[in-house]
């Protein structure tokens, strides 16, 4: 592409009203332009950006196994009647009437189109599980859009929607797409961190978020050296979450220390880092205890009122006992072996342990040469220590949402009646899972988090155009513009995504352009490296970083600085 036959608009000056650097530097790069408030139409670099943003998410999600569809933007109201969202959502639904007078919304998301779709399609177990997916528009009349993209009323999502036929088969899908979602942000570069959330107007029990950092984020949550806690008490996971799988929860044991704390400290100081402790402790339900087992780091302590204000297991506002140590040998003795097969509650510090050492303390009690098993699975993932004065807390960052998954369960299809035949010929509710990544949001967090005082800083796999050519005197001198036609022409030959600088402007117009616009790999082309059969190379990272490379190699070198990067 030559920038003279290119919809390449820039704006020197930062625009008025803005209140985000990403909406800034989108403005000014030419890559939105607003059209009215919270909407706005999307320019050519900005379309290769959201472009090169839906491919990553579908290789990893056809990668998954989802299958793609594209339901329609208008929706009968009638769905959202059944599952009496009409009302929930109030003022945000954006509604419209046909010529007969029918009331349709324009879609702000689609747990009830996909629920139906299914129900009409779908009578078997046989056919389940399956993903749907789709990368759509959404509309929502927010009551105060701000930061451009970055809360709008019209914008573009993945949704993806999950059926099954019972709840396991939903939690291995559930952790499936929180992986897949890591690696869907990772090949972004961006920094973000999944915290436990509240599931909201959506419904169900159990959700993510994934969280970008950003000084104009709206969300806030707190650090503590890489362990993360929201501010509303749901916490972060580690990557590692695929461990923290099950509720029976299995420790081999072979020899009882009856020694306190301290004296065992002195031998352990160095390791209690990596020790866990297990507080079994059980509650009155029904005239009989429920017992629950929560899971610590060594180093942290307990706290009870955070544990008090948990809504599973019956815990919230309950008066909590300790189990005592006749109770606690019938839970963890069977044949020389500690067996909890009771509910669990993990604090998400002992998830981020990447190794713990065979030692185990069990409500004031150690057992060593403990085999560990690093499986616990639908274990609940609460913050339940002590954090008030924590060593470790480092500050308290802002972040935009970027993506929130969901394990909504029946709500959908109870509402809709949608129900399946199971192995047994029983027609059962069937489960649901929805996931969403907010992909033109995505566009202003990467930016959020790539960019310095002269404009884009684009990562290779997101930026518009992959090399940027620019030719000093390409109109005036007859050498330069064919040796620029020249690398152009080789760069198209490679399917490199190459931009050619051919405007008559001022040098300073194409350099401020070029750092604007931020594409990784630039060629500069000038009488002195010409002579000596070599050309300037710079990446838009290392802004003040120019090397002087062979004209023969410089292509090779940036084709495979992008194979690199690709492999990573």
């Amino acid at each position: 592409m030559r920038t003279s036959k290119y919809l390449l608009y820039t704006i020197k000056e930062i625009p008025h009203n803005t209140d985000s650097i990403s909406y800034q530097l989108m403005l000014r790069a030419g890559i939105i332009r607003k059209s009215a408030v919270g909407l706005y139409t999307w320019l050519p670099s900005g379309l290769r950006v959201l472009k090169k943003i839906n491919n990553i998410i579908r290789y990893e999600m056809n990668k998954l196994g989802a299958i793609e569809v594209s339901f329609p933007i208008m929706q009968t109201d009638i769905l959202w009647k059944k599952s009496n969202r009409l009302k929930k959502y109030g003022k945000e639904l954006i509604q419209l009437y046909d010529r007969n007078n029918n009331r349709f919304i324009l879609s702000p998301t689609y747990e009830e189109m996909a629920t139906d779709f299914i129900k009409n399609e779908i009578k078997s177990y046989k056919k389940l599980p399956i993903i749907l997916y789709q990368i759509q528009k959404k509309f929502r009349d927010e009551r105060r859009p701000r930061s451009g993209t970055i809360r709008a009323r019209e914008f573009i999502m993945k949704d993806a929607y999950s059926f099954h036929e019972n709840i396991n088969s939903l939690n291995n899908t559930y952790f499936q797409m929180y992986q897949t979602y890591i690696n869907i942000f990772k090949k972004m570069n961006l920094i973000f961190y999944p915290v436990k959330a509240e599931s909201g107007i959506m419904g169900g029990k159990y959700s993510h978020e994934f969280q970008s950092l950003s000084k104009n984020g709206e969300d806030q949550i707190i650090i503590h050296n890489n362990k993360i806690k929201c501010k509303n008490n749901f916490c972060i996971y580690a990557e590692n979450i695929k461990y923290v799988r099950n509720v029976q929860h299995y420790i081999s044991e072979n020899i009882l220390y009856n020694k306190n704390e301290k004296e065992l400290q002195k031998i352990f100081y160095t390791m209690k880092k990596k020790i866990i402790k297990i507080f079994i402790i059980k509650i009155l339900l029904r005239k009989k205890y429920q017992f629950i087992g929560l899971i610590i780091k060594g180093e942290n302590t307990l706290n009870i009122k955070k544990i008090n204000k948990i809504n599973i297991f019956h815990l919230n506002k309950k008066k909590i006992f300790f189990a005592n140590s006749t109770e606690i040998k019938k839970i963890i003795n069977n044949n020389n072996s500690i067996n909890l097969i009771i509910p669990l509650i993990t604090d998400p510090n002992v998830v981020y342990l990447k190794e713990i050492i065979p030692m185990v303390i069990i409500n004031n009690i150690f057992f060593t040469n403990i085999i560990l098993s690093q499986n616990f699975q639908y274990s609940q993932i609460y913050s339940i220590i002590d954090t008030k004065n924590s060593y470790n807390t480092k500050k308290i960052a802002h972040c935009i949402e970027i993506g929130h998954i969901f394990q909504i369960g029946q709500k959908y299809s109870r509402d809709s009646n949608t129900k399946i035949n199971n192995i047994h010929g029983e027609q059962k509710f069937i489960h649901m899972g929805c996931y969403g990544i907010g992909i033109t949001r995505l566009v202003s967090a990467i930016i959020e988090q790539n960019h310095d005082h002269k404009g884009i800083i684009w990562p290779s796999n997101i930026a518009p155009f992959e090399v940027l050519i620019i030719p000093i005197n390409f109109h005036q001198c007859k050498k330069i513009k064919k040796i620029s036609e020249s690398l152009y022409k080789q760069c198209r030959q490679y399917n490199l995504e190459v931009l050619l600088e051919d405007r008559e402007e001022r040098i300073g117009i194409l350099f401020n352009d070029a750092n604007l616009l931020g594409i990784p790999n630039i060629i500069i082309i000038n009488q002195n490296t010409i002579n000596n059969n070599t050309v300037e190379y710079q990446e838009r990272k290392y802004l003040y970083k120019k090397k002087i490379i062979n004209m023969n190699n410089i292509i090779n070198i940036i084709i495979q600085k992008l194979k690199n990067i690709k492999s990573e």
